[in-house]
């Protein structure tokens, strides 16, 4: 017997854009990994089985400082649901659609010149309204300045 098969990827990078008061601009792009989570969720949705009360939208960017280990990544496990480290920042996300790309969401938020001024980050994940992670990231030190700006653009593809 011959089975069907057709898989349905979410793959998805994060564009971290650097703004600074003196008018430089920096971009840096990274991988994200989608967490079993956020996958089982997609499974749960498309079968109707999420329950009276719907919670599994993205409802915020979290920001945490146990991202690397001695300098190094720490690699992230689609097993994970949680954060290496401390959540050191939550912020809220915008949603928006690329009408070029309609299986592609995009999920924004943004890091003040006023806010987090002397913390180091270098983990950080999509995190929905149930408090389950849908997927995240690992990356270098990053110690946030007043003289920053930071641009979140965390991009989820339907493949």
């Amino acid at each position: 017997m011959n089975e069907i098969y057709s898989p349905v990827k979410c793959k998805g990078d994060v564009l971290m854009l650097i703004d600074w008061k003196d008018g430089r601009h920096q971009r840096k792009f990274y991988r994200n990994t989608v967490l079993k989570t956020g996958r089982r969720v997609m499974a749960l949705m498309l079968a109707n089985q999420i329950g009276d009360a719907f919670s599994f939208y993205i409802s915020r960017m979290i920001f945490g400082d146990g991202g690397t280990d001695g300098g190094v990544k720490n690699y992230v496990s689609a097993d994970r649901n949680g954060l290496f480290g401390t959540v050191r920042l939550a912020k809220p996300v915008i949603a928006s659609f690329d009408s070029f790309l309609p299986t592609q969401v995009i999920f924004t938020s943004t890091i003040k010149f006023e806010e987090a001024v002397g913390l180091t980050l270098n983990e950080m994940a999509l995190q929905m309204s149930n408090g389950d992670l849908y997927s995240m990231i690992t990356f270098s030190d990053f110690t946030k300045t007043e003289e920053m700006s930071v641009t979140w653009q965390w991009r989820l593809n339907f493949i």
